[in-house]
C-alpha cells in the first residue's frame, strides 16, 4: 500500500531520477554485494522474530523490505522520499505499508511503536542525519535498535580513496579522513552522452561522527561489524593480491545501536 506525505520539503534530494536504473541493478544482478554480502549478513545479525515491527527507513525500491516481510509473522513498513521507487516498491508487495516520506519524518508511525529500524546503505546520502536519528528514537520502543548497513567511512571515502598497486601489493589509499564533504556522484562514468548521465549525492563523515549522533539521541552502540567484499578477480599477475586486499579491506560496515 502506498502512502503519501504531503509535507514532504520541496528541495528533492531524492533518487526519483535513478529509480529505474537502480531498480533494474538490483533486480537484475545476481551477483551484487546486496545479495551476496549484504542480505544474509544482515539477516543474521537481525535474527527476526514473530511479532516484531521492521521499519524500512530509506527503503527506496524495497528490495530489502521484501525480504524482511518472508520472515515468518514480521510486520514490516517502509518509506523513501522518491515517489518512482516506492511506486515501484508497492507494485512488487502490496502487503507491505509504503510511504513517500523525508527520513525525519516518519508521521505514520506512533511514539515507541517500532522493533528494529533497518538503513540499508541509505544514511551516506542523507544530510539531516541528527534529525533522523532523533526521530528514530521517537519511534523506537525502549530497548528498539536500529541497524545502518553504510559504506566503510574509513576505506570508502568519495574521490579522496582509491585502490594502489606497487611490488605486488594492492593497497588501499585514503588521502582524506576526517574532514566531511558533500560529493556529486557520478554513477555512470562510461557514458558519454550528458543526456544519459546519472548523478547521485553523497556525504562522508568519519565513524565518529555516527558514534557521537547516536549517543546525543539516546541510541548506544551495541554492535559493529566490518564486511568484507564476495568478489574475486580472474586470473592475471594481480590476482592474488587484489583477493588478498579484499579479505583484509572492508568495504561495508554495520553498526546497531540499541534505545537506552
Amino acid at each position: 500500500m502506498l502512502h503519501n506525505d504531503k509535507n514532504t520539503n520541496k528541495k528533492d534530494t531524492s533518487w526519483n531520477r535513478v529509480s529505474g536504473w537502480y531498480d533494474e541493478l538490483l533486480e537484475s544482478d545476481s551477483d551484487s554485494y546486496q545479495s551476496k554480502v549484504i542480505a544474509p549478513n544482515l539477516l543474521r545479525i537481525l535474527d527476526l522474530r514473530s511479532g516484531e515491527v521492521v521499519f524500512d527507513l530509506a527503503c527506496g525500491q524495497g528490495y530489502f523490505s521484501n525480504i524482511f516481510a518472508k520472515q515468518k509473522g514480521v510486520k514490516v513498513v517502509a518509506s523513501d522520499l522518491s515517489r518512482k521507487l516506492v511506486e515501484k516498491a508497492t507494485e512488487k508487495n502490496k502487503n507491505i505499508d509504503f510511504h513517500v516520506a523525508p527520513a525525519h519524518k516518519s508521521f505514520f508511525l506512533d511514539d515507541e511503536s517500532v522493533d528494529t529500524i533497518v538503513v540499508v546503505l541509505a544514511i551516506q546520502n542523507i544530510e539531516n542525519v541528527s534529525q533522523v536519528f532523533a526521530e528514530c528514537d521517537r519511534v523506537l520502543k525502549k530497548g528498539g535498535r536500529i541497524v545502518l548497513v553504510l559504506n566503510h567511512p574509513s576505506f570508502r571515502v568519495p574521490q579522496a580513496s582509491d585502490w594502489y598497486f606497487a611490488d605486488g601489493i594492492q593497497s588501499r589509499l585514503v588521502d582524506k579522513y576526517l574532514t566531511e564533504s558533500k560529493i556529486s556522484i557520478d554513477m555512470t562514468p562510461g557514458e558519454r552522452d550528458p543526456k544519459m548521465k546519472i548523478k547521485t549525492i553523497s556525504f562522508h563523515r568519519p565513524l565518529q561522527y555516527y558514534v557521537k549522533l547516536l549517543s546525543k539521541n539516546g541510541l548506544a552502540i551495541t554492535r559493529l561489524e566490518e564486511w568484507i567484499s564476495h568478489k574475486q578477480s580472474q586470473r592475471g599477475p594481480r590476482a592474488e593480491a587484489e583477493d588478498r586486499a579484499r579479505k583484509e579491506i572492508p568495504m561495508f560496515m554495520c553498526i546497531e545501536a540499541t534505545k537506552f
